[in-house]
């Protein structure tokens, strides 16, 4: 959390997103607080051990913790992709307009190279290949901007980091095809020539800066999933222990008690 607000700093509020992240640990621990003290009668279920009794109170005030802290990781991501949203336009400003040209080049070499084998494929696969092109250049790029830049922008590092994995190598194509789709609404008929100058047309007009905002947006998400997903399976342990203390309380009551033996006068 605090490496990301030290790379970002010049382009977020942090006293915005740090009041979010604080906010939200504070509700998700008051809440989780409240549950227990509505529940406690079947927290505190008997337990064999002294060990067992002394770690069902325990719950009380490490469970608020854990979900506080959770909470505030989770509020923290969440204020990040809401800032960025409402100041997207102060990171484009940041990405060179040279990529777009660039790009927008390739992909013109691409068609004109290929333009016999391209000729038999359907829009859709057309606008795949093409996709699979301006990902290329998006990668490429970015290393050689983060190069010549030598660490004075930390936007495209960041961005760059972003584009590594096979998973984020997917998304990030399928997001340039879906931003492609849209954008041009071409149906079958249309020529290839049509298509190769509307293609061009988008990509002058910012592809490359909705690709890595929406790319960066979908990096947060995971980030916050992954948050959800930790503190479930963390939370799961005690609920596994109390649901075990209850079978085995159920159970001793439904063992027949031995009856003391009658005394013979």
């Amino acid at each position: 959390m605090f490496k990301t607000l030290s790379q970002l700093g010049d382009f977020v509020d942090p006293a915005t997103i740090i009041t979010g992240a604080v906010l939200y640990g504070i509700g998700a621990l008051l809440l989780t607080l409240i549950l227990l003290i509505v529940f406690r009668k079947r927290v505190l279920v008997p337990r064999k051990y002294t060990a067992l009794r002394i770690l069902a109170y325990s719950y009380f005030v490490i469970l608020p913790l854990l979900a506080g802290f959770f909470g505030m990781k989770w509020g923290f991501f969440n204020g990040l992709r809401k800032d960025i949203k409402a100041h997207t336009s102060v990171y484009i400003e940041h990405i060179p307009s040279s990529i777009d040209a660039k790009t927008s080049a390739a992909v013109s070499n691409y068609l004109r190279d290929n333009n016999a084998s391209l000729s038999n494929l359907t829009t859709d696969q057309l606008i795949d290949a093409v996709a699979e092109v301006i990902y290329t250049q998006y990668d490429s790029l970015l290393a050689q901007q983060q190069t010549l830049q030598q660490g004075s922008n930390v936007i495209l590092p960041w961005l760059l980091k972003l584009t590594k994995g096979k998973g984020m190598a997917q998304f990030a194509k399928h997001t340039i095809h879906k931003l492609l789709k849209e954008k041009l609404g071409l149906d079958e008929d249309v020529s290839k020539e049509l298509m190769a100058s509307r293609i061009d047309e988008v990509l002058r007009t910012g592809l490359f800066a909705k690709i890595a905002m929406i790319q960066v947006d979908h990096f947060l998400k995971s980030i916050q999933k992954g948050i959800l997903i930790t503190l479930c399976l963390l939370m799961a342990i005690p609920l596994v222990e109390i649901t075990i203390a209850h079978y085995l309380l159920k159970k001793k009551k439904a063992t027949p008690q031995p009856q003391p033996a009658m005394s013979q006068v």
